[in-house]
């Protein structure tokens, strides 16, 4: 897939911490290579052939671009794209394309369905690395597929005669890089146990943890509770420490506190907090991440700081200038100081710019972006800095 990086007339540069922003514990605890996409140059982070060199290189931003392969009797493939940016010059430093086996549908950035499914925390969809893509096959059964070969790994024997669960929800652990399944052994949403393992070891490798240790788990840290949710097919954001779970919609935002009983999914561990101030229209966003444990960022790029007990909004403040574009996909530095994030101008172009946290300050445009030039449309999503 060819595609284009023009570089902007203004590079970026950032002094970039290599310390991941976020904890995160190995939450069992409790109770590739291959080469795609033509056209990609050598980039100057990391050197050599963006097609093999590693797309999670430091100084750089990782994107996603998906489209629906439709063809005649109602089937449908899916085609993917992740490509690494220069955070310097805009540079592709690192590229891989598949198509997914048929029947395989990612878990989320893809138009998977008539909704679209679960669009937010699209960087769930992928192991630490992007090597690998979460998702279901026959939308039934957990997995992950290679993102350069289209080839599943850990997959169960094909001879085997074995009855599993029938699994709903699926993500990867941003921290410990396990993957993450609920186990419908029930109705849909019902009190099942969620499990997880190492993708590459297969079902050898699984753990699971009772539907009443729920609680505990999304209380041990917030990427931990975030991908346990993302396993309810839920798009929320928990708190750095874990315990305190953002959600919202264009209809407003809300906060929860994670409680230790639930019977019907993993949402229903959430008590709700009465929060004042979050009814205020400026505050009708889905929030993206958390930038320590009272400051959190939605997606209309509104900054939003709390009280230490979660009773009240202190201070609201607006990221970038107001503007007439369409802005996207705002992702933190490892240091935890800027961000970058995707937009749109009024001729159609995407480009890729970074901000500092400084209110009203105005955004640094680090290159053009364009979409693969195969498909008419793709979802694009920027997964995260590097």
């Amino acid at each position: 897939m060819g595609r284009r990086i023009a570089k902007a007339g203004l590079a970026a540069s950032a002094a970039l911490l290599l310390a991941a922003c976020g904890g995160g514990t190995d939450p069992t605890t409790v109770g590739s290579s291959g080469s795609g996409g033509a056209g990609a140059g050598k980039g100057e982070t990391g050197g050599g052939d963006a097609k093999t060199a590693s797309l999670a290189q430091p100084n750089t931003v990782t994107l996603s671009f998906c489209h629906k392969i439709e063809y005649g009797g109602g089937g449908r493939d899916y085609a993917l794209t992740v490509e690494s940016l220069s955070l310097k010059d805009g540079s592709i430093v690192a590229t891989r394309s598949t198509v997914l086996p048929n029947g395989v549908e990612p878990a989320r950035g893809c138009p998977t369905s008539e909704s679209g499914g679960p669009q937010h925390q699209v960087a769930l969809a992928f192991n630490k690395d992007y090597t690998l893509v979460a998702g279901m096959k026959g939308m039934s059964r957990a997995g992950a597929w290679d993102v350069a070969t289209g080839k599943e790994v850990g997959a169960p024997d094909p001879d085997a005669f074995s009855k599993r669960p029938k699994n709903r929800g699926v993500a990867f652990h941003p921290v410990t890089g396990r993957l993450w399944y609920d186990m419908g052994e029930h109705d849909y949403q019902s009190s099942d146990d969620v499990a997880s393992r190492d993708p590459k070891a297969g079902l050898t490798s699984e753990e699971r943890v009772a539907y009443e240790k729920l609680g505990d788990l999304m209380k041990l840290d917030g990427p931990t509770a975030t991908t346990v949710l993302a396993t309810d097919d839920s798009d929320y954001v928990a708190a750095p420490d874990g315990g305190i779970v953002a959600g919202g919609s264009a209809d407003g935002m809300w906060l929860s506190r994670v409680k230790a009983e639930g019977r019907v999914g993993a949402n229903d561990f959430l008590e709700p907090i009465e929060t004042g101030g979050l009814d205020a229209p400026e505050l009708g966003c889905k929030p993206v991440f958390w930038r320590d444990a009272t400051t959190l960022v939605c997606d209309e790029f509104q900054q939003v700081t709390f009280s230490a007990d979660y009773k009240k909004v202190v201070k609201t403040e607006k990221l970038i200038p107001a503007n007439d574009r369409s802005n996207s996909d705002p992702v933190l530095a490892p240091d935890g100081k800027s961000f970058a994030f995707l937009s749109e101008g009024e001729n159609g172009k995407k480009g890729l710019f970074r901000a500092d946290f400084v209110p009203g300050g105005e955004p640094v445009k680090i290159a053009d972006v364009e979409e693969p030039a195969d498909a008419p449309h793709h979802l694009t999503y920027l997964l995260r800095w590097n």
